[in-house]
Order: C-alpha cells, then sequence, then structure tokens
C-alpha cells in the first residue's frame, strides 16, 4: 500500500500547494506588472514547498534519508518556472494574429512539464541517491514522463472546466497533475523503499 501512500499524499499535497499559491497571486490582482511576476515566484515557492514537505513525510515514514528532499525541489521547481517553463511555451508561440489551436496547447503543455520533469527529476534523483544507490536514477524518466502526462492531460481538462469556480478549477487540475505524476513515479517509490 506504500504506492497508494505516495499518491494521495501526492495528491493531496498538490491541491493544498495549489489552492495555497492561488492565494497568495490573489493578493496583488491590482498593481505593477513587476508585482505579479514577483507574486508569480512566491506562489511557486509556496506551492513547492507544501507539495514536496507532504512528499518529505512519506519519504520519512519508509526512512529514505531525504533531508534535502524540500530543498531541492523547491529549488527545481523555481528554476522551471523562470527559466525553463516560458523558454518551452514560447517555442510553441504561434506568429501574431493567429490562434494556438487546443492541439497545440495540449503539446506545449505536455512538452513544457516534461522538460520541468527533468530538472525536478534530476533534483529529487540526487537527494535519494544517498540512501538508495544508483537505482534513484529511474526517479529521472518517469518524472519527466509523468510530467509529460501532467502538462497534456491538465491542458485538455483545464479548456473543459470554464465556467467553474476558480478554486474548483485549480483543485481539479492540480489533482489530476499530482495524480499522473505520482503514478508514474509509484513503481520507482516500491523499488527505493525495498
Amino acid at each position: 500500500m506504500a504506492w497508494l501512500l505516495w499518491i494521495g499524499v501526492s495528491v493531496a499535497g498538490s491541491v493544498a500547494g495549489a489552492l495555497a499559491a492561488w492565494q497568495a497571486r490573489s493578493l496583488y490582482e491590482v498593481g505593477p506588472a513587476f508585482r505579479h511576476l514577483d507574486m508569480g515566484y512566491i506562489a511557486t515557492v509556496i506551492n513547492a514547498l507544501i507539495f514536496s514537505g507532504a512528499q518529505w513525510f512519506v519519504l520519512q515514514r519508509y526512512r529514505l534519508d531525504a533531508y534535502w528532499w524540500v530543498p531541492a525541489t523547491v529549488a527545481a521547481d523555481l528554476l522551471t518556472a523562470i527559466i525553463v517553463i516560458p523558454t518551452i511555451l514560447n517555442l510553441f508561440v504561434p506568429p501574431s494574429g493567429t490562434v494556438i489551436t487546443h492541439g497545440m496547447a495540449i503539446l506545449s503543455g505536455g512538452a513544457a512539464l516534461a522538460a520541468a520533469g527533468l530538472i525536478v527529476g534530476v533534483a529529487q534523483a540526487l537527494v535519494l541517491r544517498g540512501s538508495a544507490g544508483n537505482i534513484a536514477w529511474a526517479w529521472v524518466p518517469v518524472t519527466i514522463v509523468g510530467g509529460a502526462l501532467a502538462g497534456a492531460v491538465t491542458s485538455a481538462l483545464s479548456a473543459q472546466l470554464f465556467g467553474l469556480p476558480y478554486f474548483m478549477i485549480v483543485s481539479a487540475v492540480a489533482a489530476m497533475g499530482a495524480l499522473l505524476a505520482a503514478a508514474c513515479q509509484a513503481p520507482v517509490f516500491l523499488r527505493l523503499i525495498r
């Protein structure tokens, strides 16, 4: 049942983190554009702290030496928010005057979160390597695949949720993305705790 705990805690942590980040972003709805960007980065840190903190408790429960899990995940998420995701998304920007298609939105979301999964996966694998050895490197490809699935599915899902209250959209998208990513990681997680 360890895999179910990993997935459940990841989903709960992701939803809690996304809602907290949404509240942080809403603090500066009116104001200069640079404050929106700053609050976006602060919201990323809040989300990553809550999400990775929840995962850290599961890792500790199974006695994995993961003391650097939270700082590594927060740093990797911040790096992806500042550099990786915007760079990947800019590759998919259509020429001015044209509208991005639904398929292109799904592709760009999957590509952006796959690239983010590479950065986060490497950071987390470096932390896990101390207690799990070289099997920790298997964490990287499953995190990439989980990110790609999460990006593609949540991009498709978010378009279907228009009209719902915003907190429901944030919760549903965060839950679905975390479910897909954690489910991809679960087989490697089980190998790590053996």
